[in-house]
């Protein structure tokens, strides 16, 4: 099994609207030991204004960020996917990295035709080193001691946790560094608390998940954020007939026989508040599970795992409250409208026909005026519209003059943020600029500067 440690420095927090600036990764055998390592960086798409705090945060100015003598972020993508296709089969691990990196590497490679789901198909699997490590600290103190914020308080953000650890502090926010030292904290879990470092490689599979979670009428889930509980003890009751990787959960630490008793549109509303005792398990975002026989006494509090197992038992024999439950728990779910953004479009629209990912595997290998042509024969609408955004981005003089005075103006407005784009959920020059003043007293007057050109 070979491992691969990643990371990306990006131009703001928006994964569907800001763009990565770098990437590393560093691929690691089964002993955690390097074996290759790969760093990459592009410059800004036209249509991407920065966030100022962003690029102050990662050492990096407008000017650098914009400088032509930097590849293409349509050429950095596919030398990303090239190399971690050939790094694959792998586990892939970043830190924070299912809700931020992950979300950003895969928008990349929607945004320039690759497979979207590289990380976790085709034998790959997922798992975040934040999970691993909040854990760590939280069960096994003596293994992973918590960073230290500005206020005193623990933290388990990357640098003060490396710090705290011994781990040799690098240039903060710099891909590179952000890798060397996850892999040093991930060392340091595998040495020192060896079953959590096999739990948390077991469950980076959603089969594994899927199974687990299925046969096991009670377990133990490791939430960060649980209160008053680290550990909440649950059985699985159903599945969201939306994403079939939500899988709804119930609590088995509250109080049953109220949840039994109410009536369709009271359970529903019951559900909405806190505690919940439905939680929505995602069997692809590698939880941390656990049966109840591995869970030491002191984390059971109040119960116990005989009394945890009876309740599940009579929970499991009756289908109609499990259904009862579930489907009180769909019709609580937020059902977002359709975006007339096709970088909102990367979920909820269908997978891509087997014609297509055929069309998209032979764009990047043809010259530009050729994937002209392939661009006109696919079947998904969201591919259409982002291959003639790349021909216009890498090749504009393949497009007809009116379509790319047109492609032209929206850009500009875009970044101005008016016409049709006025309120857009991206950031845009006016804003960009308002952001510069509000930290204009951490940063340099030459920063400030670079954003002198921007419009």
């Amino acid at each position: 099994m070979a491992f691969v440690f990643y990371d990306v420095e990006t131009t703001g927090l928006n994964k569907r609207f800001d763009q990565i600036l770098q990437f590393a990764a560093v691929r690691a055998d089964i002993d955690l030991v390097e074996t290759e390592r790969f760093e990459t960086r592009c410059r800004l798409m036209p249509q991407i204004v920065p966030s100022p705090k962003a690029l102050h945060l990662t050492g990096t100015s407008l000017r650098e960020a914009s400088d032509m003598s930097r590849q293409t972020h349509y050429s950095m993508v596919c030398e990303i996917a090239r190399v971690l296709e050939t790094w694959s089969p792998a586990v892939f691990l970043g830190f924070n990295s299912i809700s931020f990196d992950e979300e950003f590497l895969r928008q990349a490679f929607y945004q320039c035709l690759h497979p979207v789901f590289l990380t976790n198909t085709n034998r790959n699997a997922r798992a975040d080193v934040l999970n691993l490590v909040r854990a760590a600290g939280t069960l096994h103190p003596t293994v992973i001691r918590p960073g230290v914020g500005a206020d005193g308080a623990d933290v388990y953000q990357l640098g003060p946790l490396a710090a705290a650890n011994g781990i040799k502090a690098g240039r903060a926010h710099d891909a590179v560094h952000d890798v060397e030292a996850m892999l040093e904290l991930c060392r340091l879990v595998r040495s020192g608390a060896p079953e959590l470092w096999s739990t948390f490689l077991r469950f980076s599979s959603k089969t594994s998940v899927i199974d687990f979670v299925r046969d096991e009428d009670a377990f133990a889930y490791f939430d960060f954020y649980g209160s008053p509980r680290v550990m909440h003890f649950l059985t699985r009751v159903g599945i969201s007939p939306r994403d079939r990787n939500v899988h709804y959960c119930l609590d088995l630490a509250g109080d049953i026989e109220a949840l039994r008793n109410l009536e369709e549109q009271a359970l529903a509303e019951r559900l909405k508040v806190e505690p919940r005792p439905i939680r929505r398990l995602k069997v692809n975002g590698s939880p941390l599970l656990y049966p109840l026989w591995d869970i030491e006494r002191p984390l059971f509090r109040d119960t116990s795992e005989e009394e945890l197992m009876r309740t599940a038992s009579l929970v499991r024999a009756d289908p109609d409250f499990m259904e009862r439950l579930t489907n009180a728990a769909a019709a609580s779910e937020v059902v977002y409208p359709a975006s007339e953004h096709v970088e909102l479009q990367i979920y909820g629209a269908g997978f891509f026909s087997d014609a297509d990912r055929e069309l998209c595997r032979q764009f990047h290998s043809r010259g530009w005026d050729e994937r002209l042509r392939l661009v006109e024969g696919f079947e998904d609408q969201r591919l259409r519209r982002l291959g003639r955004r790349l021909i216009y981005f890498e090749a504009p003089h393949l497009i007809v003059d009116i379509d790319r005075r047109a492609m032209d103006e929206d850009i500009a407005a875009r970044r101005r943020g008016d016409g049709r784009h006025s309120s857009p959920p991206w950031t845009t020059v006016p804003s960009a600029l308002a952001e510069l003043e509000l930290i204009r007293g951490e940063i340099s007057e030459e920063f400030i500067q670079t954003f002198g050109s921007i419009t």
